[in-house]
């Protein structure tokens, strides 16, 4: 298999997998698929407004790796991976951050705002190019394209844990 048709494989799994959550009320948050000549790893996070049981991912990760072997990949040769994006997840995409709006989220920036990398506040709104987060009642805007890294935050709730 060559780079090219490698491509075209992740492509199209990315491509049915998304359309298969979305039939099934799901929304597919993140896709990781690793390996150079070969996939070796397939990691589905799956987002969902509903709670979702042991039963549900038992059911997707049966459908998914059929899926998957109508593609062509071969059952046996990767491993999937099958998760919720946890409570603290990533937000990379502009759609991570809506849904991600009125919780608090931290953000690492690439440059400095006011000589401060990292903020922490709730995400109050998001568009195409910015998003905006209340700290300390005070609404500051970020620009997308200079967060480095940003996630949910539960610091809050870690200090409760931990106290």
């Amino acid at each position: 298999m060559n780079g090219g048709d490698q491509l075209m494989i992740k492509d199209n799994i990315i491509t049915a997998i998304s359309s298969f959550l979305s039939s099934e009320d799901l929304e597919l948050y993140d896709l990781n698929i690793a390996g150079n000549e070969a996939i070796s790893k397939i990691e589905i996070f799956v987002f969902s407004d509903e709670e979702l049981s042991l039963t549900i991912f038992e059911r997707l990760n049966y459908q998914i790796q059929r899926l998957i072997e109508e593609l062509g990949v071969e059952k046996g040769s990767y491993e999937l991976v099958l998760s919720s994006p946890g409570i603290e997840r990533s937000l990379k995409t502009n759609r991570h951050f809506e849904l991600a709006l009125n919780q608090e989220i931290k953000i690492k920036l690439s440059t400095p705002h006011d000589g401060v990398y990292t903020f922490i506040g709730i995400l109050t709104q998001v568009d195409s190019k910015e998003i905006k987060i209340l700290i300390d009642n005070k609404s500051i805007d970020f620009e997308l394209e200079n967060i480095k890294k940003a996630n949910i935050s539960f610091d809050k709730f870690k200090e409760k844990v931990n106290s």
